[in-house]
């Protein structure tokens, strides 16, 4: 019998016996470099979704089946993807897998992975400061940035700002809500948010009120054609 805690410390093993890092297990699957490690550690993510499954046992050389737990087999096992891996370059470092969040307040945003795009990272290392991996998107249905950002957008941020970095625009948690808004500092301790829509106001907030959860940097433009 094997519960969610005993597959974690199952792969610890494995990864250990192997002589690879976390890190290296995190990366060959096209994740942060400390994913595998908040997984096994923390439980974060409960367990490991079925792409990354099949990556990790192809790295280390294991049947998928050493990282099924008991729960997964009795509710039964989810359907194959229509994406399957030998679709994808055999050089599984040549891509990253950056998760899509649906904003739920009052609650962490890695519990609402609702789903991921595949890209290869060459194309977007340009993109935060050289490191891809801290790629995030979520999808935020408000008309306050039109008309820069168009309602029902993917927003592309880079989630390792987690404070003030210059006048930009920002993904903000603030009063219970996630919001993107652009984002002034008008003193030490004070923010100003903005709307791009001119039909909202601006919010003008103590800095201690607002937890910045990464920076905007591009979209995808929810626009019909």
């Amino acid at each position: 019998m094997a519960d969610t805690a005993a597959v974690r410390k199952k792969l610890e093993q494995i990864i250990a016996s192997t002589n690879h890092t976390f890190r290296e297990v995190s990366l060959n699957i096209g994740r942060k470099d400390s994913y595998i490690q908040q997984y096994i550690k923390y439980g974060l993510p409960k367990r490991l979704n079925e792409i990354d499954r099949k990556r990790v046992c192809r790295f280390l050389d294991i049947e998928e089946s050493e990282l099924i737990d008991d729960e997964l087999l009795r509710d039964g096992m989810p359907e194959s993807p229509l994406l399957k891996l030998d679709d994808i370059s055999d050089n599984l470092a040549d891509f990253i897998a950056i998760d899509i969040y649906d904003p739920q307040p009052r609650q962490a945003l890695h519990n609402h992975v609702i789903g991921r795009i595949a890209i290869n990272y060459k194309e977007f290392f340009g993109w935060c400061n050289g490191n891809p991996y801290n790629l995030k998107m979520i999808r935020l249905n408000s008309d306050a940035m039109e008309p820069t950002v168009p309602s029902g957008s993917l927003i592309i941020y880079d989630s390792c700002v987690l404070e003030f970095s210059g006048d930009g625009l920002y993904i903000l948690r603030y009063d219970d809500q996630i919001m993107l808004k652009r984002l002034q500092m008008t003193s030490p301790d004070h923010f100003l948010l903005k709307s791009e829509n001119p039909r909202y106001q601006d919010i003008r907030c103590d800095a201690s009120e607002v937890e910045v959860l990464g920076r905007a940097i591009n979209c995808l433009a929810s626009r019909p054609l």
